[in-house]
């Protein structure tokens, strides 16, 4: 692919529209939330050493060349949806991942002649996202016996709460998104930068910041007149929207 950058608006990707971002406007906390985390975990998936996993995200992100602002739907869960929606931090572990972990593990730690992983048998998975996944390094798994009472299961979890952020690192923090930061998701034009920047990265071409300011922002009146606008705002604003602020995104109310 070239490594031409874009310096004209003619020579914009032809799957871009603006147009097609206009039902961000109506996007809840809930929405934006979605949307932004599906782009965040396709660019974990690009930037991992794998080409299956590389190929995965390219057809992501054709779905949302389509049509970039659909609704996002994912295998259903077999709780009753409103304990699936219950909290944006205590979440069910699905198949699907279990089954991509198992073969990340493998091929990180490696089998013996056995075939079995060894002295890493006993590592925990918390332990390998910290070691080797940064894209995962704030979650820690854990298995809930229902067989304790709830006091005992809620006092072994506080606990254990405990040691986990001291081990991960991760203090107790959090995060509120202001209306001010909600207002910008959308007159920054954060769904459409964030794919453009995507399409940076799969493609191997950049496009320049008077470009992403000309068919982002045509019709601001306060964009600074000169890229400065993209630099200076736009690309710091996006840089903030990490799963922390995703994660509050989720945990939301306007």
């Amino acid at each position: 692919m070239s490594n031409k950058k874009i310096r004209n608006v003619s020579d914009m990707p032809e799957w871009f529209d603006l147009d097609k971002y206009r039902g961000t406007a109506s996007f809840t906390a809930a929405d934006w939330a979605g949307q932004l985390g599906h782009r965040r975990q396709i660019e974990w998936m690009l930037g991992r050493n794998k080409p299956d996993i590389k190929n995965d995200a390219v057809v992501m992100f054709e779905e949302i060349k389509r049509d970039p602002t659909q609704k996002l739907s994912f295998p259903s869960s077999p709780l009753p949806s409103d304990l699936v929606s219950l909290s944006a931090y205590v979440q069910p572990l699905k198949c699907g991942l279990v089954h991509a972990l198992a073969l990340d593990i493998e091929n990180h730690y490696g089998l013996n002649a056995s075939g079995n992983l060894g002295v890493a048998t006993g590592v925990t998975v918390g332990s390998y996202f910290k070691d080797s996944e940064a894209y995962m390094g704030s979650l820690m798994p854990v298995m809930i016996d229902l067989n304790g009472s709830d006091v005992d299961i809620k006092n072994d979890f506080a606990r254990y709460l405990e040691q986990a952020r001291t081990y991960a690192g991760i203090e107790s923090k959090k995060t509120h998104i202001t209306p001010r930061e909600f207002e910008k998701l959308q007159n920054y034009s954060m769904l459409p930068y964030i794919d453009l920047l995507i399409w940076e990265k799969i493609s191997g071409r950049k496009i320049s910041a008077s470009v992403m300011l000309d068919v982002l922002f045509i019709d601001r009146a306060d964009r600074d007149g000169d890229e400065k606008f993209i630099t200076d705002r736009i690309k710091p604003f996006s840089q903030k929207i990490d799963y922390r602020f995703i994660r509050a995104l989720e945990s939301h109310h306007l």
